[in-house]
């Protein structure tokens, strides 16, 4: 597995680039894939608990290998090197960056029809 804070780094370095006006997305496509990375974060979140449930299976027996097999599952689960809890958050963080970027360009868009239309107001009918 890769440095899990690449995704993210790369992620932050695309909200610099919106920022200073070197990446553009039309805010309607940006506004769809912010409401994508919603969906998806519930469905991460959804995965994350049902990982944190098997950490809690039992119905394994009270022999050993049957002990061994519920410690081994227990950190795979949660806790253990690579676990899935951890696996899944990480996939969470990486999303949520993405939509801080997506929400700057239909924020943005926002914010400018906001402007426009107080100046508007501001001069009166013509």
């Amino acid at each position: 597995m890769g440095n899990p804070e690449e995704p993210v780094t790369y992620w932050q370095a695309l909200a610099v680039a919106a920022d200073t006006g070197q990446l553009y997305l039309n805010s309607d496509a940006a506004e769809q894939c912010s409401n994508a990375c919603d969906d998806y974060i519930e469905l991460l979140k959804g995965h994350r608990l049902e990982a944190y449930k098997l950490a809690h299976a039992d119905g394994w027996g009270e022999f050993e290998s049957g002990k061994d097999l519920r410690t081994m599952f227990r950190e795979k689960a949660v806790g253990g090197e690579d676990n899935m809890l951890d696996v899944l958050q990480s996939h969470i963080d990486v999303v949520e960056q993405m939509q801080v970027v997506f929400k700057k360009f239909f924020t943005a868009t926002d914010n400018v029809d906001e402007t426009n239309a107080a100046d508007v107001r501001a001069q009166g009918p013509k």
